[in-house]
């Protein structure tokens, strides 16, 4: 009797992801660890044999690449310093290493009671360097992971799990049926902490198989990955001046599929605040990062939802590491450049307010200028009003992005409405022997207004079908930085303001040469000077002070944020001033007003950027 090999002659025999056993007389069919199967192997329905995946890794695919780790897996003698470091080490990745070699349904409750000894000797009584610490938290994080998603793979019969131990507990739901409605939602909790997830979510993340989903709370960790850790890639040079605590335990939302981001519906963690949220503080949802060296806290994908004394609601697009951190409100310097920019906000929308009313009814200053300028300050008002009661409404996240869109739009549209005045001014100062210049060539303010509101809409159009996900950030109402986004806005800026520079420098040299051709009475004036004052005046406001925030990096970056902020929300107050207090006309009016007196006779006018020289002098 020859016993014939199956396994040899055919490696498809059992199916993908599965192992074939030559047995005496037969052969057996089992699956790889990371996969199962629904249906037992039986020679006589081998087609009920199908091994299915869930995700969860092993120890070399955890294993950090760097030379502590290596040290500890060689087996030599380990350096006295790393003793402590690759027992804690060793104890995880052993943990790790029994639910990979297991043919048996995997015990959540007995591998969570060995993680949660794993946390008491790492987080409880710590000895550890920052960056071992770093480490040892970003191997424990994903060895939880992977462990609870080799639980999925012979579940209970129960299908719903919940362990509690000292150091961590555990609630995992099997979702055996699939979701039945879009709309429906699977709640978990562990500690004080819940995690709701949409079944649509559970759908995007590609699960094969069995599809299930985990939430992990741990106890004390947050004491040693604490906000040492905490990174903001959107504001780094405010790090060291923000005073920051931990006040939430590290969470963990598991998921069976291979996605684990972009979800169309974000995940809702409600995590309970450690201590009380005082007036003064800022909650920041955070994640655990690890694509860099190590690991960090990072803002990154999580928004902040609500915040009330007792818990914090974050908003994630993806299955986290999550944790709240809390800024203090006290005088630092974020809080500072706070102040000054609501400050000087307040009293610029006082001054656009006035300016757009002087623009309204001083008929003696009427021109397509003023019209400009009029819609420039409209723009303007409307941006820095929107800026100050709205831009810190981060807790809701469609709201935020809808209030950062228009903030772009309006923002945008002042730029495009500068741009126009600068070619008008160009035109105006060019043509200075052509009376009423608008008049004969016909410019009509239709024309003007398709470009100052149209061009900034297609701008923000074409960005927001780009990457709708631009808009908004954990810490205000704004386009978000990463990716490069930003350049959607500061793009067209820079652009106006190279274009705007180059108008006015011109538009300067043609003063100077017109105005020495004057006769003497009209250049005794000294309007020269005012005229000067006024172009540069008007290169500053047209965004040179937007360049200062590019330059927020380094050692200056300090420094460039306060220029940047005190400049930024005094824009419409340089307007006021320019257009209104500096104008003679202007001045009149509002000295005609105050007094209740009209002025007889026909009224001169100075020469200004606001009017072109309507009187019959030749030039």
């Amino acid at each position: 009797c020859l016993d014939v090999d199956e396994c040899s002659s055919n490696s498809t025999l059992c199916g993908p992801s599965s192992v074939c056993t030559n047995l005496p007389g037969k052969y057996s069919c089992s699956c790889l660890p990371g996969f199962f199967s629904p249906g037992v192997w039986s020679p006589e329905k081998p087609e009920a044999f199908k091994c299915t995946g869930v995700p969860f890794k092993c120890k070399e695919d955890v294993m950090p690449n760097n030379e502590w780790v290596q040290l500890c897996q060689d087996g030599a003698a380990v350096k006295p310093k790393y003793v402590s470091f690759c027992a804690v080490m060793n104890a995880t990745f052993s943990v790790l290493d029994d639910a990979c070699k297991k043919t048996t349904a995997v015990s959540l409750k007995n591998t969570a009671e060995r993680f949660a000894s794993v946390i008491e000797k790492t987080f409880t009584r710590s000895s550890f360097t920052k960056e071992e610490i770093s480490t040892l938290a970003t191997v424990l994080l994903k060895s939880v992971e992977s462990t609870t998603l080799a639980s999925f793979l012979k579940p209970s019969a129960n299908v719903s799990q919940t362990i509690q131990t000292e150091y961590l507990d555990i609630e995992s739901k099997v979702i055996n049926k699939g979701c039945t409605e879009e709309d429906e939602t699977f709640n978990l909790k562990a500690k004080g902490d819940k995690m709701k997830i949409w079944c649509s979510t559970i759908k995007e993340s590609e699960s094969t198989g069995i599809s299930g989903v985990a939430f992990v709370s741990f106890e004390h960790m947050e004491s040693v990955l604490d906000e040492r850790f905490f990174q903001d890639p959107q504001t780094p040079w405010a790090n060291s001046k923000r005073k920051l605590k931990m006040n939430s335990r590290i969470v963990s939302g598991i998921i069976t599929g291979e996605k684990k981001e972009g979800f169309s519906k974000p995940v809702i963690y409600t995590l309970e605040n450690i201590q009380p949220k005082q007036n003064f503080e800022s909650p920041i949802c955070v994640s655990w990062n690890t694509d860099g060296k190590g690991g960090r806290w990072t803002p990154s994908g999580c928004v902040t939802l609500e915040a009330s004394e007792t818990h914090t609601v974050c908003s994630c697009n993806q299955m986290v590491n999550l944790a709240v951190i809390m800024a203090s409100g006290e005088l630092t310097m974020e809080f500072a450049l706070f102040v000054i920019s609501h400050v000087g906000t307040i009293f610029s929308l006082v001054c656009l307010a006035v300016a757009i009313i002087t623009f309204l009814l001083c008929r003696t200053i009427r021109n397509h200028n003023t019209y400009i300028h009029l819609h420039l300050c409209v723009c303007l008002f409307l941006a820095n009003l929107l800026f100050l009661t709205g831009a810190d409404k981060t807790h809701h996240q469609i709201g935020c992005a809808i209030i950062a869109g228009f903030l772009h739009y309006l923002f945008l549209a002042c730029f495009f409405w500068m741009l126009v005045e600068a070619v008008m001014l160009f035109l105006m100062v060019r043509n200075l022997k052509v009376v009423n210049y608008f008049s004969s060539h016909n410019i009509k303010m239709l024309h003007l207004c398709a470009f100052g509101y149209g061009l900034p809409g297609l701008v923000v159009f074409v960005a927001a079908n780009i990457h709708p996900q631009g808009y908004g950030m954990y810490n205000r109402c704004w386009l978000n930085t990463e990716k490069g986004f930003i350049w959607s806005f500061l793009g067209p800026v820079c652009t106006i303001i190279v274009v705007n520079s180059i108008l006015l420098t011109w538009t300067l040299g043609i003063l100077r040469q017109k105005l020495s051709s004057l006769n003497d009475e009209v250049s005794t004036l000294k309007d020269t000077r005012l005229l000067t004052f006024k172009a540069f005046a008007q290169i500053f406001i047209l965004g040179c002070s937007w360049v200062l925030g590019i330059f927020q990096i380094g050692p200056i970056a300090g420094i460039m944020a306060y220029l940047f902020t005190v400049i930024n929300s005094l824009q419409g107050a340089f307007i006021f001033l320019i257009h209104c207090l500096l104008n003679r006309q202007v001045r009149e009016a509002y000295s005609r007003c105050i007094t209740g007196k009209t002025k007889p006779g026909s009224q001169t006018s100075g020469i200004s950027l606001s009017s072109v020289p309507s009187a019959s002098k030749t030039v």
